[in-house]
């Protein structure tokens, strides 16, 4: 089937700006061509009329767990739940997300393979969600961080780990490396070098990527000095570690909503929401760092599901220049997926994944949280609003 979308702009994400009256020829699940202003269209191509609107590239959340649901009460502890309950928990995430124009879904640790599972039946049409990009479990040691973390100590018990992950379908691998608060002057690390080194090493024997949770202190530095190229979170990176992040050009992947939406804190006891309340000054001021310094990022909700406009939002407000904070959730995330030939922006050859919002976005940022139609393969998902799945 053809179509062509007519719209009033379009964001080109890989020039980082936006262009008018864009038309975007479609046939079956791929990106035809891409044109723009008065352009002839043949008989046998189905209009889709979307004047008014801005066009954009589908949404890539770069950070979440499919089955981690902060919208339950204490949704840490809930990730102890059996296999099934959890997959039907993200099930219903991944409705979430498609609704609000997330067409990729970069996932950072689920338990026992879910997300395997989950990521082929979406792609054989047996659930509707966004594309899954997955590490499967991500790996952390007895003492570490990670609700969604699966067990693994010393080399040799790590290799084996990483071995398994591959063989069951791992795009990349993920390792816990820092808790996620800071608690004290002092910033724990709970893998040891070798271990991480392990990771990257067979990571580097497979052509795959590493990516590794990590809010600042040496274990930052570790992570760096053994070429992981993917830094999650970086809360507390301080200004010599995002100059070496720099230097080494590698890819932080951004996720304020953890800290600066408060509805993620809302289902867990207070006691908790606290030690993330007391942070917020110290991260606002080295994400504003980030963001100022020049290095590559990708935004990820961190499962916060649906409100990866809410982020795109806040990293504005905070001095990131909309063009780029809109780059961090297309063309910069699907590099970081490594899938940027595939998705990421509206060009030809790429898949039909494509969003609209009515107004101009150039003029507003903050239009990007009424995506009222989407697109996904070429085929329309979400339309006034309304998912058609």
């Amino acid at each position: 089937m053809k179509k062509a979308i007519k719209g009033s702009y379009l964001f080109d994400s890989v020039e980082g700006f936006f262009k008018n009256d864009p038309i975007v020829f479609i046939e079956d699940d791929l990106i035809t061509d891409v044109q723009f202003g008065e352009v002839e269209i043949d008989d046998d191509v189905e209009i889709i009329d979307l004047k008014g609107y801005t066009l954009l590239p589908g949404l890539i959340d770069a950070h979440d767990h499919l089955s981690l649901s902060p919208q339950l009460e204490n949704h840490p502890a809930l990730m102890n739940d059996p296999d099934p309950v959890l997959m039907l928990r993200a099930i219903q995430n991944m409705k979430i997300d498609l609704q609000k124009g997330i067409t990729t879904s970069r996932c950072l640790g689920d338990k026992h393979f879910i997300d395997i599972y989950i990521r082929d039946a979406v792609e054989e049409g047996i659930l509707e969600g966004p594309r899954i990009i997955t590490c499967t479990r991500g790996i952390k040691t007895t003492h570490a961080h990670g609700a969604v973390g699966t067990i693994f100590n010393g080399v040799d018990e790590i290799r084996k780990a990483v071995r398994e992950n591959l063989l069951f379908g791992a795009d990349f691998l993920k390792i816990f490396i820092t808790d996620t608060v800071r608690t004290s002057e002092f910033l724990p690390f709970y893998m040891s070098r070798e271990e991480i080194r392990v990771v990257v090493q067979e990571a580097e024997a497979t052509g795959k990527t590493v990516a590794a949770h990590v809010i600042g202190g040496e274990g930052l530095n570790i992570c760096i000095e053994e070429g992981v190229p993917i830094i999650e979170h970086a809360y507390f990176a301080s200004d010599e570690q995002i100059e070496k992040i720099k230097e080494h050009q590698l890819w932080v992947v951004l996720t304020p909503s953890i800290f600066f939406n408060e509805t993620r804190w809302s289902t867990v006891p207070d006691s908790v929401a606290k030690k993330f309340r007391r942070n917020k000054d110290e991260v606002l001021d080295r994400y504003k760092a980030i963001i100022n310094s020049g290095i590559k990022f990708a935004v990820g909700t961190d499962a916060t599901h649906g409100q990866l406009d809410e982020d795109i939002v806040f990293l504005t407000s905070i001095g990131g220049k909309p063009e780029s904070v809109l780059q961090g959730v297309t063309i910069f995330a699907a590099k970081v997926c490594e899938a940027e030939d595939k998705i990421g922006s509206i060009e030809k050859g790429k898949k039909a994944d494509i969003v609209a919002l009515r107004g101009k976005l150039e003029d507003d940022i903050r239009l990007i949280k009424k995506i009222e139609w989407v697109m996904k393969d070429g085929e329309v998902k979400v339309e006034n609003f309304l998912p058609k799945f």
